[in-house]
This record gives C-alpha cells, structure tokens and sequence, in this order.
C-alpha cells in the first residue's frame, strides 16, 4: 500500500514560491510592460499595472 503523506521536504518543493524580478519596490514603483509580462502571463490586469492608465491599456 502506497505513502498517504508526502515527506516534508516534497511538501513544501510543491508550494515553493519563486521570488520576483523586482520584489521589494514591486507595489511601490510603476509597473513595465516587458517585466509583467514575461513573468506572468500577460492579460488585461498585467497590461493595466504596466499602464496604471484604463485608456493606455
């Protein structure tokens, strides 16, 4: 019969968290196209951080 938990080390490799290009001045600076959408996938709320303008986006 198989392993109902996982050890804890494969735990938390399931739920790693990578860091971001710009972490700690994220929220805080104005966003860039090129940088929200190579980390994330690029959709309407990505472009409208980049832009921080509705008609821009």
């Amino acid at each position: 019969m198989g392993r109902i938990f996982l050890t804890g080390e494969k735990a938390n490799s399931v739920l790693k968290r990578y860091p971001r290009a710009n972490g700690l001045f994220e929220e805080i600076r104005q966003g860039n196209i090129e940088r929200e959408c190579e980390e994330e996938v690029c959709t309407f709320e990505e472009a409208r951080e980049a832009f921080e303008n509705n008609e821009k986006t």
